[in-house]
């Protein structure tokens, strides 16, 4: 039985600038600048008309990021005002790693009505976070303070949350880092390592435990993934842009959901059949346990020696 997709995607994440300052080592970030593949900026026109075809089937959430670091694009305060007036019930979303996130900026985009700000930090330690991330965390940690402070005076409704990818390089580290951030009223959110389709080679040896294959995955019945130029990747992990479902400057946001290609991948996930999915699908993988790192540094290890 075909999976039945929703009327549109409920989740939407727009890459209105391609590129990233940042040199993580979960991300392919690195290999993408260093390709042949196109990079550029997003005309606010095709903003514009995305967002519109959006208002036909509005999504729970929006997210001005995709596989960038957002806040370099100063058109951004701007683009939220725009979602803000067009997807009012819609939740607006920024994924950032903060190094653009200053006091001027940060206060235009609560100004702007964005609805949820998370900042990517891995450690608190500078050097750490150097090695995890591509630069020193004492900037952003300050950056992240002031934003906190901004939320305050303005007695403003945003969610502000600090999130960490969990690793061998941080995990001892994860409560010390939640009591810090909770002193100043910021949550600490943390999420399972990914071998983005078989694109982080060395995933296994950074992940705490063992690996496992993503399986039946929704995102392809979830998430629409939008580059600068209006193309349509499968997913968040197809970095290399290896399957492309569409292209949004020449359809409706409507017309590539409801694509061939993108409902035989669906039906292929679902029924676990190799021969309707891309190689990209097949090779991706995840943490095998990744809501172990919630319950504390003690359950991760008696859990993980459990398995041996």
């Amino acid at each position: 039985m075909s999976v039945q997709a929703p009327p549109g995607p409920p989740r939407v994440q727009i890459q209105t600038q391609a590129g990233c300052n940042g040199r993580c080592v979960f991300c392919p970030n690195e290999e993408v600048l260093g390709s042949d593949l196109e990079h550029g900026r997003m005309p606010a026109e095709l903003f514009h008309k995305i967002v519109d075809d959006l208002t036909r089937t509005p999504p729970r959430r929006l997210g001005l990021y995709m596989m960038n670091e957002p806040l370099s694009d100063k058109r951004m305060p701007e683009f939220t005002a725009y979602v803000t007036e067009k997807l009012p019930e819609t939740k607006s979303q920024i994924i950032t790693n903060g190094t653009y996130l200053t006091k001027e900026r940060g206060e235009a985009l609560i100004d702007a009505g964005l609805k949820q700000l998370k900042c990517s930090l891995q450690s608190l330690d500078p050097q750490i976070n150097k090695e995890i991330m591509g630069y020193e965390s004492t900037k952003v940690i300050e950056n992240c303070i002031t934003f906190q402070e901004t939320i305050r005076r303005k007695r403003a409704k945003i969610d502000f949350r600090v999130s960490m990818v969990v690793t061998k390089k941080n995990v001892d580290e994860i409560e010390r880092t939640r009591k810090f951030w909770k002193k100043h009223g910021v949550r600490l959110v943390t999420s399972a390592l990914e071998n983005r389709g078989g694109n982080i080679k060395d995933a296994a040896e950074l992940n705490v435990g063992a690996m496992k294959s993503m399986g039946d995955c929704i995102r392809p019945s979830r998430d629409m993934m939008i580059l600068f130029n209006g193309q349509v990747p499968l997913c968040c992990v197809d970095w290399l842009r290896t399957t492309i479902l569409g292209d949004v400057s020449k359809q409706s946001v409507q017309e590539v959901w409801h694509s061939q290609r993108v409902q035989e991948i669906r039906d292929g996930l679902h029924e676990g059949n190799a021969k309707k999915l891309p190689e990209i699908c097949i090779n991706c993988g995840e943490s095998a346990c990744p809501n172990q790192h919630r319950r504390g540094i003690k359950g991760i290890l008696s859990r993980i020696a459990a398995a041996l």
